[in-house]
């Protein structure tokens, strides 16, 4: 699981380890007693980072090349609007009818969770302490998830979340392993009793669903009127970045029209060049350059200042920096006369990185395949 969240969404990733962390904390006593429980963990933990490492180590490589956007101070959000942004407690509920989205827990989740009155009685003792973490962790999750939270009084850090609703996946979690239990203990001694109850949730979960119980008076936007990111006029746009330019470098991010508008060539930022035979194809870029009578000549060519590019001139490779535009530049001294070839290679970084995330993948599947066989043994 954390696997797959590190590839598809980072802050739910850390948001789930925290919760993670704490399961563990609480049971800490069990993983201390229990060697086999920490071989486990430190082997899934191992296996977690070395196999996603192709992923999270060229993303922190990043964070030390250059300062980007997403990382200053009130980019993605600020804690008086990730308060603003929670939920009321009757969106939990009833879908608004301005809403875009639906947040409603729904009304099988509801009424499954009322049985946590008569069942918990019922539990088995060594399963109470879990049955409440869920409860307890499904209810905070929940009010974190509206406006009554303390978002604002918050650290900065914190409003890297930017939508507190993006906590009802976890409550959505917790709470379905407390329904889950409830429903097995309503059915443990299965009688004409239980079959009332439930009937009446199948009823009255089918009433809703029809729309006689709650009714949804205006169609959900369409999703295609999001805006993407205006930086050049054009109410519509893709940009460089992500949508809102926010991985774009400091510098680029500044000069966002700058990109918009800029042709697809080198250009001289300081001194006098002459420039022939220009080929721009992708990531791919060559060209005939000899510089003039100035002492040196600062250049920019066409790709933002992103890690992974390599210049060169014959197969000699040229040191390069960030211009004030956010853009990839390097100087040449006077009377130099080069063929420049501009590739996309990835750093040294990357490709170990995937050399690592290819053999930990490969260990995985051995494991999985050998462990089988030693479930076996054992049982021999």
């Amino acid at each position: 699981m954390q696997y797959g969240l590190i590839l598809t969404h980072n802050l739910s990733t850390i948001i789930t380890a925290f919760f993670s962390l704490l399961y563990l904390g609480l049971n800490f006593k069990k993983v201390k007693e229990e060697k086999d429980i920490r071989k486990k963990l430190l082997l899934n933990i191992i296996f977690i980072l070395t196999i996603s490492c192709f992923y999270w180590m060229p993303f922190v490589e990043t964070s030390f090349f250059t300062k980007y956007q997403v990382y200053e101070e009130g980019m993605m959000s600020t804690p008086e609007l990730t308060a603003e942004r929670g939920l009321s407690i009757k969106q939990l509920f009833v879908t608004l009818n301005n809403g875009s989205y639906v947040f409603e827990l729904g009304p099988h989740i509801i009424l499954m969770l009322a049985f946590s009155i008569f069942t918990f009685k019922k539990i088995k003792p060594e399963l109470k302490e879990q049955y409440g973490f869920f409860l307890f962790s499904g209810i905070i999750t929940l009010w974190m998830s509206t406006k009554y939270f303390p978002w604002k009084f918050l650290p900065q850090e914190f409003s890297f979340i930017q939508f507190p609703w993006r906590m009802l996946m976890l409550s959505s979690f917790f709470l379905s392993i407390v329904c889950a239990i409830n429903m097995s203990e309503v059915i443990k001694a299965f009688n004409y009793k239980d079959a009332l109850v439930i009937s009446a949730i199948s009823i009255i979960y089918i009433v809703a669903l029809s729309g006689l119980l709650v009714k949804y008076t205006e169609n959900i936007e369409n999703i295609e009127n999001i805006h993407l990111g205006n930086i050049s006029g054009r109410e519509f746009e893709t940009v460089a970045g992500t949508a809102k330019a926010e991985y774009l470098p400091v510098n680029a991010y500044k000069n966002r029209f700058y990109i918009a508008t800029r042709d697809d060539f080198i250009d001289i930022i300081e001194g006098k060049a002459i420039i022939e035979d220009e080929v721009k194809n992708g990531s791919n870029y060559k060209a005939k350059i000899k510089t003039l009578e100035t002492e040196y000549t600062i250049f920019e060519l066409p790709y933002i200042y992103y890690p992974g590019y390599k210049v060169t001139s014959d197969g000699m490779q040229i040191d390069t920096f960030e211009t004030k535009n956010g853009f990839i530049g390097f100087a040449l001294y006077k009377d130099e006369n080069i063929d420049l070839e501009v590739t996309y290679t990835g750093t040294s970084l990357m490709k170990i990185s995937m050399l690592i995330s290819f053999l930990s993948l490969i260990t995985f599947l051995v494991c999985i395949v050998k462990k089988p066989e030693n479930l076996k043994n054992e049982e021999k």
